[in-house]
């Protein structure tokens, strides 16, 4: 189908923000309602088709032409998340962009506490938010909090947030090259990324900064690293990251096929 631009409001938003998606038709209405349930509409949001063969993209045409969603819906026909993300990085506008997940779920508060956090840390180039399976309030949802807390106090230059919940600096996030699989084509670019950018200035963390990802699997055997890899990158300095990404474990990931495009092998399909 033909999709749509569609802005709602006069000027650009402070955010852009970029949601891939490929057959998605299950699961991303609850995203969406999510999204326009936000409580400022001070970002633009730029969501990407990525060659979806379901009835997902005319379910979000109707949706978002019916909200006060500033929008733009595009297609990407290169298969594999990071080209959709490239896709939307290059139309993304305003000081800051964030990305997002199709079967996430994002607290009322998530895009206006994500810009207060910028706003209160000037010299910081992203804001993560922290990934949570029961309510923030609850017990293991403090639990979640407060380990989440101390990794990024105990290890400042390390990812500890998916792409779901990152939000950068655009200016520097591109100057730095942002997602792009010319730099890193395989999975795990949320972690790659933080090579790049770790000594442009700090990441902030905040237990009142939290997002709802979906409890579906994928094949972890495709789309992610063993348990000796993520025990090497944990205890690895940060000064080691460039020959670890680039030089050990891009390698191993291409023996291994861990394209991005792999990301689209679900296992619950």
């Amino acid at each position: 189908m033909a999709l749509s631009t569609a802005p709602q409001q006069t000027s650009a938003g402070r955010i852009s923000l970029v949601l891939p998606y490929y057959n998605e038709e299950n699961f991303i209405l609850p995203t969406l309602q999510a999204i326009a349930a936000q409580d400022t509409r001070d970002f633009r949001l730029i969501i990407v088709n990525n060659r979806s063969n379901d009835g997902s993209p005319a379910l979000v045409e109707t949706f978002l032409a019916a909200s006060d969603i500033d929008y733009t819906h595009v297609e990407e026909d290169v298969p594999g998340v990071v080209s959709a993300l490239m896709k939307g990085i290059a139309l993304a506008t305003g000081e800051f962009i964030g990305f997002l997940n199709a079967d996430t779920i994002y607290p009322p508060h998530y895009v206006s506490r994500c810009l207060a956090l910028f706003d209160a840390n000037p010299g910081a180039t992203s804001v993560m938010a922290i990934d949570l399976y029961a309510p923030p309030e609850s017990a293991e949802g403090q639990r979640r909090l407060r380990r989440v807390m101390l990794a990024s106090r105990l290890m400042p230059k390390k990812c500890h947030a998916g792409t779901y919940a990152q939000a950068w600096r655009l200016a520097p996030f591109r100057a730095a090259g942002a997602f792009d699989r010319a730099i890193w084509p395989y999975v795990l670019e949320d972690h790659e990324i933080m090579v790049r950018m770790m000594d442009k200035g700090p990441s902030i963390y905040s237990p009142s900064h939290y997002c709802f990802p979906s409890p579906r699997r994928t094949n972890s055997a495709a789309v992610s690293w063993n348990a000796l890899e993520k025990i090497a990158y944990g205890l690895l300095p940060a000064r080691a990251m460039p020959w670890f990404f680039h030089r050990y474990l891009a390698g191993k990931f291409a023996r291994r096929k861990m394209l991005s495009e792999a990301l689209r092998n679900r296992s619950w399909e």
